[in-house]
Parts: C-alpha cells; structure tokens; sequence
C-alpha cells in the first residue's frame, strides 16, 4: 500500500524492532538515480533473525530520520506485510515482519507492475480514501505520462486521464509543470483506515 508519511511513521513510533538495510537490492543493480543506501525499513519482532551482513538494529529516532531521507530524495513509501521478504531474509513468523520499501521508478520491484497478472499486480494498493484528480488546465504535455511507473496515466482528449491502475504515489502531481494534478486524501480518517486495515494483517509491536 502507497501511504503518506503519518502512516509509516505511526508504525515505527510502534514498533519494538527496528532494522535498517544499508543498502538496496533493486539500486545495487545499477541504479543511476538515488542512492544505494536507501533501502528498506524492517519493523517487527522477526527482524531480530535478519542477517547482521545486510544492515543494522535502528533507534526509532535513526528510522524517523532513514524515512525523511528517502521521502527527501523523491522515493515512494510503501508499506506492506511481504512474505517474500520473510522468505529470502530466512525470518520468522512472517506476521511479524513489516516492510517499508523505499521505490524508485527506474529500478524497483514496483516498476514491473503494469506487466505482471492482474492477480498479483492488484495486491499493491491505493490507501483508502487517497483520491487523484486532473483538472480542466491540463495541457496534455505527457510529463506525468513519462513518469507513472506503473501505467496509470494516458493522454485521452487532449488531457491526461489517470486509470484504476493508480496507486495514488503522487509522483504526477509533484512532477506537472501547470500544477494541474491533485492528490487528496480523507486525513485521519483515512490514515485510520490504512493503519487497521495493515494492523489486522502484521505485528510491529
């Protein structure tokens, strides 16, 4: 689930275990970008398993600061329970892991999306509430067009049209030269949305 900050951070200001990986898998491969030490967030009790190699245990206040970073450097936040990484990190109980991936949009996992099977593509999530809106000064430029990574955004009738492919980054609001893109979201009540829905499904505490 793409979130806003207050999300993520809610979750670390929880979380007993923290653990910061120095590095990123998906960057290392040749990312030209963003900084390879930008990687992921761990939280929960089953990051006390995770090889000491890949990174290190972080103080609520070190993974505050990793996320204002990667936020800072233009990287998307996402927030899930990922069995995969409980299995490639060799960690246990998966209920107990939480991933914060740090994405960018040239080298990320999230950049396969729009080629994957609906049925795995749809598991990564707008949060609830979160609403993406073109307004009628929309120049058709193809700005946001070029920048969506996963597909979301066409150039229909002489303005951009965002599809129910949109996981609400708000990456093409940030990018459109006319400011003619919103990105809105219910507040708290949304939040609170995301954070119950994520909260039934991982433990961080």
């Amino acid at each position: 689930m793409v979130l806003p900050s207050a999300v993520a951070d809610h979750f670390v200001n929880r979380a007993k275990h923290l653990w910061i990986m120095n590095w990123c898998i998906c960057k290392s491969m040749g990312c030209k970008e963003y900084p390879v030490e930008l990687g992921c967030l761990f939280l929960g009790e089953a990051t006390i398993r995770i090889d000491p190699r890949l990174g290190r245990p972080a103080s609520r206040e070190e993974a505050l600061e990793h996320l204002r970073k990667c936020r800072a450097a233009g990287l998307v936040q996402m927030v899930w329970k990922n069995k995969l990484d409980a299995s490639w990190l060799d960690v246990k109980p998966s209920e107990r892991l939480m991933t914060i991936c740090n994405c960018c949009e040239c080298c990320c996992l999230w950049k396969m999306l729009p080629h994957l099977s609906g049925k795995i593509s749809s598991k990564v999530t707008m949060m609830p509430g979160v609403s993406v809106t073109v307004n009628d000064r929309c120049l058709a430029c193809g700005s946001c067009v070029a920048l969506c990574f996963v597909g979301a955004i066409a150039v229909v009738g002489g303005r951009a049209h965002i599809s129910d492919d949109c996981r609400g980054c708000g990456r093409c609001a940030s990018a459109c030269p006319n400011h003619t893109i919103s990105v809105t979201y219910m507040g708290s009540a949304s939040a609170k949305l995301a954070i119950e829905r994520l909260s039934s499904s991982v433990t961080v505490d």
